[in-house]
């Protein structure tokens, strides 16, 4: 996280602070029968905490800016990624891209959140097969909401040029 910060230009007293705000960190976690005992935490950011939504948009931009396409062929917000491809090919390739690449600075492409919609314009029905996320199946949908809007198979509000074209979200 340390060296994100100071690639973004983050003041160093800045991240001196934060760095202290993550030292010997305990919590305890509130069920029915009260709460547990505390225990650490070592990695990830803070639930709850007013900074680390921002703290994870620094993150993530940077780890993946050599990857990041153009708008709106690639979209970040918050912890949701939206991929979108002219063919399941060239969907397959970004996701392998994703995930090899967060993977390597110690993220993770959710599989288990991840899903697809493919938009048929043209009408052909032609199918490519199923999508693949590192082997496993990456569950097909007719519409999901993203940023608000909603995005269904038979169209994006009217307003898209492409034959056919595959959006892949994951949180």
């Amino acid at each position: 996280m340390w060296w994100a910060l100071e690639q973004k230009r983050v003041s160093p007293k800045y991240i001196s602070l934060i760095k202290d705000m993550y030292e010997r960190v305990v919590t305890g976690v509130r069920t029915c029968d009260g709460v547990s005992n505390d225990f650490p935490i070592k990695i990830g950011l803070h639930q709850g905490s007013a900074s680390s939504p921002y703290l994870f948009a620094l993150i993530l931009d940077q780890v993946t800016k050599d990857i990041q396409g153009e708008i709106p062929w690639c979209m970040l917000f918050e912890d949701d990624v939206a991929l979108i491809g002219e063919s399941k090919q060239e969907i397959e390739g970004k996701m392998e891209m994703w995930h090899h690449t967060l993977e390597a600075k110690g993220f993770r492409l959710s599989r288990t959140k991840s899903e697809y919609l493919k938009c048929d314009f043209d009408e052909t029905g032609t199918e490519d097969g199923e999508l693949l996320l590192d082997g496993q199946i990456v569950p097909r949908k007719e519409s999901f909401r993203y940023l608000g809007s909603m995005i269904q198979s038979d169209g994006l509000n009217g307003d898209c040029q492409l034959e056919s074209f595959a959006i892949v979200r994951s949180s």
